[in-house]
């Protein structure tokens, strides 16, 4: 019986400068909402988990909006009255496909005499950065509808882009993200951009970074001297013509 193929894979492994059996990797969680290249350094947040919150303000008179949500898959709720309550709006984002039911929650308002506070708390959309939801406020009359994030929100333990200035735990490199990666609302991870990066409707919850190996720096995103001596030593170069020794220390 010959056998099936079980997944496809959009994009093509991080390649080692020199010795590729040193290349060693470790399977880690990813943030929400995020689209890695392959090559990205990454660090660990350490930072206590948040739920998102994001804060309508309105300033229009009258008319209608819509909101949209999403990386990569995006969904567009119907027309929302311009002094909508604050459980109409969280029911009009719980039937997008992309969040559901019991995945948000909103308090406050009405709009036409309060803010809204649109709190990501509830299910998988909980302790994960959201993108900033989006206003489609061409139909609004006197004023705009404006949304701010309020509470941005946190996956502890989760890799995310490493820079130096960070103060979550990522300023602190751990690894070099081994394929393109996204992840959605829900911190389902796909191997290439999102929607279409898993074959055959594969969902994962990590992905592959690398810990120890030889890698070209022309082919990493994110490397500084801090993150050099981090990971290890140039063994030639610089940190965008070079070759990084990562010792897995």
């Amino acid at each position: 019986m010959p056998l099936q193929q079980f997944d496809s894979y959009t994009q093509a492994e991080l390649t080692p400068a020199m010795f590729p059996e040193r290349m060693l990797k470790a399977t880690l969680p990813m943030a929400a909402n995020q689209q890695l290249a392959k090559g990205t350094i990454v660090g660990i947040c350490t930072s206590a988990n948040t739920s998102d919150v994001q804060t309508l303000t309105q300033a229009a008179t009258g008319g209608t909006f819509t909101l949209s949500f999403g990386l990569g898959s995006v969904y567009t709720t119907p027309a929302i009255a311009w002094n909508a309550s604050a459980a109409t709006i969280s029911a009009a984002l719980q039937a997008l496909p992309n969040i559901g039911s019991g995945n948000v929650g909103c308090t406050g308002g009405p709009l036409n005499s309060g803010t809204v506070a649109i709190s990501f708390a509830g299910g998988a959309l909980a302790n994960q950065p959201q993108p900033l939801i989006v206003i489609n406020g061409g139909l609004l009359t006197g004023g705009a509808l404006s949304i701010a994030h309020t509470t941005p929100g946190v996956a502890n333990g989760s890799i995310e882009p490493y820079a130096s200035g960070n103060s979550d735990g990522s300023q602190t490199p751990v690894g070099i993200l081994a394929v393109q990666a996204s992840t959605d609302p829900q911190g389902n991870i796909t191997f290439g951009p999102l929607p279409t990066g898993n074959g055959f409707g594969a969902v994962r919850h990590v992905a592959p970074v690398a810990i120890s190996g030889y890698f070209n720096t022309a082919d990493l995103s994110g490397l500084d001297t801090n993150a050099v001596g981090k990971l290890g030593r140039l063994i030639t170069g610089t940190t965008t013509a070079g070759v990084l020794c990562v010792t897995g220390a």
